[in-house]
């Protein structure tokens, strides 16, 4: 026998979910349309939401997600492993905008790739979890790498021997600066075709207490790239590392994936 919904707290989860999806602000009247809900139902419901502090509703009329809304994620989040919390954020993003996202840490001079969310849509990549790919190649190892001064990276890289994967791959230490440097002042790294011809990848650093730890990063066929896209999947991304690197700090998660709890992955 299958077991029927209670309307009124159906209605509640709708519409926390739609002002949840509207970061900026929604409005009653619009709620009102997108749910197909009476304006004289809904708005009690608003009301005390705002009241018991699970939304917010500024000057303009718009409502917005409360940070108890936040916390109360974020208790869930507790009793996940680091990993698993990392995977659900990185879902969100592919839910967001459709591409591949992966996660993943320094090794050495390559990236481990811990954690791969596919796409509905997938496109082939060379990359899978448990594999290493060299760091000055891919957005993530940029992403990694800009936690260290350009002195560093030179000293770091100054036996290293570039290979070119493609046309487009980094042929030098001044030119891998040069990209670190970008890194540093958008906030996001960018790999077009460097490491494998007909994709790019945007990504973004992962901190716990301020320092670079991981970087997630999203994956997209060139045939899809537009002029905005850059801009749409990076505001994404950086969203997100901030949702992460909250909870990693009011929850006082590890990014420690190199201990022996994890050492079978890192082989």
């Amino acid at each position: 026998m299958k077991e029927e919904l209670h309307n009124p707290t159906l209605r509640v989860v709708k519409i926390l979910d739609l002002v949840n999806d509207n970061q900026e602000g929604i409005s009653l009247i619009d709620i009102s349309k997108k749910l197909q809900i009476p304006k004289s139902t809904i708005s009690p419901i608003l009301k005390t939401l705002v009241l018991t502090n699970l939304l917010k509703r500024d000057q303009n009329g718009l409502y917005t997600a409360s940070f108890k809304l936040f916390q109360l994620g974020l208790s869930y989040s507790g009793k996940l492993d680091t990993l698993s919390m990392i995977r659900e954020q990185m879902e969100i993003v592919v839910e967001k905008i459709g591409e591949i996202v992966q996660f993943g840490v320094l090794i050495g001079d390559n990236v481990l790739y811990l954690q791969k969310v596919n796409s509905p849509d997938n496109i082939e990549i060379v990359s899978s979890v448990g594999k290493k790919i060299p760091a000055v190649y891919t957005s993530l190892g940029k992403a990694l790498l800009s936690q260290y001064t350009d002195d560093e990276i030179k000293e770091r890289f100054k036996n290293y021997e570039f290979k070119s994967y493609t046309k487009y791959s980094i042929k030098n230490v001044d030119e891998l600066i040069g990209h670190i440097r970008m890194v540093r002042k958008k906030g996001y790294a960018v790999e077009n075709q460097e490491y494998t011809l007909d994709t790019s990848c945007i990504a973004v650093p992962i901190r716990e207490k301020g320092i670079i730890k991981a970087s997630m990063s999203a994956t997209y066929p060139m045939f899809r790239k537009k002029e905005n896209t850059e801009k749409e999947i990076s505001e994404v991304l950086l969203f997100q590392q901030q949702i992460i690197e909250d909870i990693i700090k009011i929850q006082n998660l590890r990014l420690d994936f190199t201990s022996s709890r994890n050492k079978e992955i890192i082989k």
